[in-house]
């Protein structure tokens, strides 16, 4: 489902300041979003920030973000959003956001300008950056490696049967600060929601089965990038290793 638009900035109020006056304030505007699991099991979202494509580097989120998530079992868990200047969809590297029974958590994207980041060690340095696009939740089907003779099957199996309640609120939260670094002003806005509506209910996404031999990039790819580095590298070698038995020539059988 979408959730809201969002816009990312970090650059002066004002194109220039007003006649006889001093230079206007620089600002940081981030994007917020809480989201509180109504549902009495716990679920694992996933955030795709969509925007048009570009060709200048301080109108994209590549590179020029990051992200906080903080859930009720993790502490503000820093990341990046994934994505190339190119993409049109970018995803926080944390993975899924996690969210237990009456739970609520809440991801921050903000501009990259911090200094230097685990994993952003390239921050904006000038304040001239602005972005705009929307947001979209889903509640993806999930895999699980089901063993069986000879090589077992890979199950993508959807979190629910039934349309999952949840509870969003979105935010621009803004910092003000004078030419001198110093704090001027913060204020923080609700955004509206695409459906209008705080309470939703998620659909949730359909899984298949896959045996090893039908398991291709192409569809693995868009979940792959909500498994962490472990996750990932161990799923792959299994792969690779059910393509190396599958690619056996099949023995002939005897006449009698």
């Amino acid at each position: 489902m979408d959730v809201s638009h969002f816009e990312l900035i970090f650059k002066p109020q004002s194109p220039a300041a007003p006649t006889g006056t001093g230079p206007v304030d620089s600002l940081i505007q981030g994007y917020f979003l809480e989201i509180t699991n109504l549902e009495d099991e716990e679920y694992r979202y996933r955030l795709d920030f969509i925007a048009a494509p570009v060709t200048d580097p301080l109108r994209s989120v590549a590179g020029n973000t990051v992200v906080f998530v903080d859930t009720p079992g993790t502490n503000n868990q820093q990341g990046v959003l994934n994505g190339a200047i190119t993409s049109t969809t970018f995803s926080p590297s944390t993975g899924f956001v996690t969210v237990p029974p009456k739970g609520t958590a809440l991801v921050a994207v903000l501009p990259s300008a911090f200094g230097p980041l685990p994993g952003e060690t390239t921050p904006l340095t000038t304040p001239d950056f602005e972005v705009r696009g929307y947001v979209r939740l889903r509640l993806p089907a999930l895999f699980r490696f089901v063993p069986g003779n000879p090589f077992g099957r890979f199950v993508l199996e959807p979190q629910a049967d039934a349309p999952v309640k949840v509870l969003l609120t979105p935010q621009n939260r803004t910092t003000y600060f004078k030419a001198d670094g110093t704090i001027s002003d913060q204020t923080q806005a609700s955004l509206p929601l695409a459906n209008g509506v705080a309470v939703n209910e998620l659909e949730p996404e359909t899984g298949l089965f896959l045996t090893p031999i039908a398991v291709r990039p192409e569809i693995l790819s868009r979940e792959l990038e909500g498994l962490t580095p472990d996750a990932t590298a161990m799923l792959a070698e299994m792969l690779t290793k059910n393509d190396r038995q599958d690619a056996k020539p099949a023995r002939k059988r005897e006449k009698v």
